[in-house]
């Protein structure tokens, strides 16, 4: 299959080529997709790894295969005995596993090793092993080991295609059977929330174990050992534990709402979490994307980049009180905030809700390369659900918003959102004091300057009074004059304007604006 995206749509998980031709995938048996909860992607090899959204965690090939990351073990020991007449004489044991394969006969994944057997001694026999468990996932066969005569560690012994053998014989003697002993393997948690791929390892958290980082052997993304994990941070400070995975070329850093670490170390034996930074965690774990090896995401005041040049905070400053109050913003859900790169543009794309609100209804940009922020922007031919960046046919990147209607949504140079539905300008400015705020004013006529436009109006709404002035009787200024002078605003100590267009498709360019004005005395 050539390149393609996978998303899911409501419980349904899907391919989309580079044209946008649309294939949904079939999922594993006793696999559910929850349309409540997101998608978690992590690549390793030439596997997409899937989990959060799925009731275990799965895999997707290149070809668009969907698997199991790993089947569960054999939940019944074998049944050892002597059979019919062969070369074998001692003491054996054996143990059952469960492998996925692809087309090839190549592994996928490998299961965790059932229950020994019960020792069996026997004599110039075949050595039987009866009552192999079948599993209740899809795999492509069993794989049986076996101890050699009279020792107690296990190597691969024979391999049992499909699913529905029960029972094998064989007199493979000692020196016949695989140099290497049977892996220390493990079952992935079946609820895994983050996921990420650092140095050829996958790491993830569970929902059950908030407070641990999970992590795979070497090279091998089904085998989650069960002493393969690390506490991050002070388990039970909080409901959330981990929060968020940031994987760049040379570093893996784990957050929680408060707190950053870095994981250092080589392998299982010496892996270790080195706090990174205090006071700044991430609030949102899908808001992390890393661009040129450079992190961007949401902590709970702010955005932040973690860079060669260390951690720095992006928005404080003239934005800072986006994040920090509650006039702008529903902080409350910045832990469903999603964010992408749009690299055409250059800027990093997040979605949040608006205050009082609970949907991803705005979204802000910071220009990375001019350190500026723009926003907040409001789409109203849709409400956005997830944001990322795409390859077309072309080979070109373009930035897109999925939306909770179903569809995905690409930027256009048009001014609507959609066909019809028109951009709205919604410009509040400061409150005018004309350095005098304790004495009362008279505003004169009102006078705007724009670009030249063929057509169009826009609405200007006066605020004059105090600081709770009311909304004044709005005026209509005719875009298609470039100047022109507008009614008189009336008496107050300031005056606020708030500029108004939601046409579909009209340009305006706003140069700025004069108000005349006269002192009437001090209060």
């Amino acid at each position: 299959m050539a390149g393609f995206y996978i998303l899911q749509g409501g419980s349904s998980l899907q391919s989309m080529t580079t044209a946008g031709v649309l294939t949904t995938l079939t999922l594993p048996t006793g696999v559910l997709l929850d349309s409540t909860k997101r998608p978690r992607f992590a690549t390793f090899n030439r596997y997409v790894v899937l989990v959060n959204s799925p009731t275990r965690p799965i895999t997707v090939d290149t070809e668009g295969n969907v698997r199991l990351l790993c089947p569960r073990p054999p939940r019944t020991r074998l049944d050892l005995s002597g059979a019919t007449a062969g070369t074998l004489s001692g003491t054996f044991l054996a143990k059952q596993s469960f492998l996925v394969q692809d087309t090839d006969g190549n592994l996928i994944a490998e299961s965790e090793l059932g229950p020994a057997t019960t020792a069996v001694t026997i004599s110039s026999k075949m050595l039987k092993a009866a009552a192999i468990d079948l599993s209740t996932d899809t795999v492509s066969a069993s794989r049986l080991y076996r101890s050699t005569t009279n020792g107690t560690t296990y190597f691969p012994w024979v391999d049992v295609d499909g699913n529905t053998q029960t029972s094998v014989e064989d007199d493979l003697s000692d020196a016949g059977l695989q140099l290497v002993a049977a892996p220390t393997l493990g079952t992935p948690p079946s609820n895994l929330t983050l996921i990420a791929e650092y140095r050829a390892r996958l790491w993830g958290v569970s929902a059950t174990e908030i407070d641990t980082l999970r992590f795979t052997d070497a090279s091998k993304m089904y085998s989650w050992p069960s002493t393969f994990g690390l506490t991050i941070g002070r388990p039970g400070s909080d409901d959330r534990g981990i929060t968020g995975l940031i994987s760049r070329r040379e570093f893996l850093a784990v957050g929680r709402q408060d707190v950053l670490f870095q994981i250092t170390g080589n392998s299982s034996a010496d892996f270790r979490p080195v706090k990174l930074k205090e006071n700044v965690g991430i609030e949102a774990p899908d808001s992390v994307v890393v661009y040129r090896d450079t992190a961007y995401w949401l902590a709970k005041d702010g955005v932040y980049s973690w860079g060669d040049e260390g951690i720095k905070c992006l928005s404080d400053g003239k934005v800072r009180s986006w994040f920090t109050n509650d006039v702008t913003f529903n902080r409350s859900e910045f832990k469903n905030a999603v964010a992408t790169i749009d690299p055409v543009t250059k800027k990093y794309r997040l979605l949040l809700a608006a205050v009082s609100q609970t949907t991803l209804n705005r979204w802000v940009e910071y220009d990375l390369e001019h350190g500026t922020w723009w926003g907040p922007h409001l789409t109203s031919g849709f409400t956005p659900s997830w944001t990322a960046t795409l390859i077309d046919g072309d080979n070109l990147q373009i930035p897109v918003f999925g939306s909770t209607n179903g569809f995905i949504w690409k930027d256009q140079s048009t001014r609507t959102d959609d066909t019809a539905t028109g951009i709205a300008l919604d410009v509040l400015t400061k409150f005018h004091d004309m350095q005098t705020p304790d004495i009362q004013k008279y505003f004169g006529q009102l006078a705007l300057i724009s670009k030249i436009q063929s057509a169009g109006t826009l609405t200007i709404t006066p605020y004059v009074g105090g600081l709770d002035a009311s909304a004044g009787t709005a005026i209509s200024a005719d875009m298609t004059l470039g100047r022109e002078r507008l009614r008189r605003l009336g008496t107050g100590r300031f005056v606020q304007l708030n500029l108004t267009n939601s046409t579909a498709a009209q340009d305006q360019e706003l140069y700025g604006y004069e108000l005349e004005f006269s002192e009437l005395g001090r209060r």
